[in-house]
């Protein structure tokens, strides 16, 4: 295989994955089927040749899959206000993340999603489930072609104190957005791919961190994607499969026009695609404010802690991400 079709294997990959989730959740009339953050992973494991995440198959086929069950359950048998069983299924997540000691953060979303959207059907773990495995195997075959890497995990540190420290206080700021929004009725302030993009940018060496601004910019610039493809479908009565797949084809030239991979923009073009319709014109301008709190207090938090390391002659702050 030549050098063009091996750099045009990965994103072609990306775009079937996505027109075909797209595809049945709309012929089926089932939206359960319809799983954002499958284009973030498909982002951060197909079209990067290093993983994106320090994890492996198991771990992200494990954490999507009990993430997913988790998110249900919460809407079912958890009777708090809903910016509660948000707040709780972050929580949890930031808990499991943790506790599998990889960096895999799209398995936030898996359980915070369905508890946003009040989904108690088995078919959204079931559909997650199935496109995170047909990734994987997709995966396998671009490891074959010499276009990605294998896995190489590499298990973290366990938690000590001061890590339990620091997921307390991502927890809080987390879900003082939540209730920002929900009180606001801005949900997406605290869509569930920007809690994503919040733990991946408190690590120190995260791209977010070195261009902030570039990342709330791309971010909002692939929900107003997402947004316009589908508006455009509608007024034009078109199927909305197409557009989404001409959604991922956008993202992925913002994504190298910036230079920025960021799984987490990805997810919120296709987000899109799964809101109310009345929620579209005003859904890039809550992504824009609610990236721009959440990547500006990760910045500032890091900001603060390496002072604190520095006036403590603690040197370099320990960041439970890293």
């Amino acid at each position: 295989m030549n050098q063009t079709c091996k750099q045009l294997a990965a994103p072609l990959m990306t775009i079937l994955l996505v027109l075909c989730m797209c595809a049945a959740a709309e012929l089926t009339g089932n939206q359960e089927i319809l799983f954002p953050e499958i284009a973030a992973i498909a982002a951060g494991a197909l079209l990067r040749k290093k993983a994106a995440w320090n994890t492996d198959g198991l771990h992200i086929l494990g954490m999507i899959a009990a993430g997913a069950f988790a998110g249900v359950l919460i809407v079912r048998f958890l009777p708090l206000p809903h910016w509660m069983q948000m707040s709780t299924a972050f929580l949890l997540a930031l808990l499991m993340l943790r506790g599998s000691r990889c960096g895999f953060a799209p398995a936030i979303s898996a359980i915070v999603l369905p508890v946003m959207l009040g989904t108690e059907t088995l078919v959204y773990p079931a559909a997650a489930i199935c496109l995170t495995g047909a990734i994987l195997l997709l995966r396998k075959a671009a490891v074959r072609l010499g276009v990605t890497e294998p896995f190489a995990f590499t298990p973290q540190p366990r938690m000590q104190r001061r890590d339990l420290t620091d997921l307390l206080l991502c927890w809080t700021a987390g879900t003082v957005l939540i209730a920002i929004a929900m009180g606001t009725g801005f949900r997406y302030l605290a869509a569930p791919p920007l809690l994503v993009a919040f733990t991946e940018c408190r690590k120190p060496d995260s791209g977010m961190q070195k261009h902030p601004v570039a990342a709330v910019g791309l971010m909002t610039a692939c929900a107003a994607a997402g947004s316009l493809m589908r508006m455009l479908a509608l007024r034009l009565t078109l199927p909305l499969f197409p557009a989404a797949g001409i959604t991922i084809l956008l993202v992925i030239l913002l994504m190298r026009r910036t230079g920025l991979w960021l799984p987490p923009a990805a997810a919120l073009s296709i987000l899109a695609f799964l809101i109310p319709a009345a929620a579209l014109p005003m859904f890039a301008v809550q992504i824009c404010i609610g990236a721009a709190l959440l990547v500006g207090t990760a910045v500032l938090h890091t900001k603060l802690s390496s002072a604190i390391a520095r006036r403590s002659g603690a040197g370099t702050p320990h960041t439970q991400w890293r």
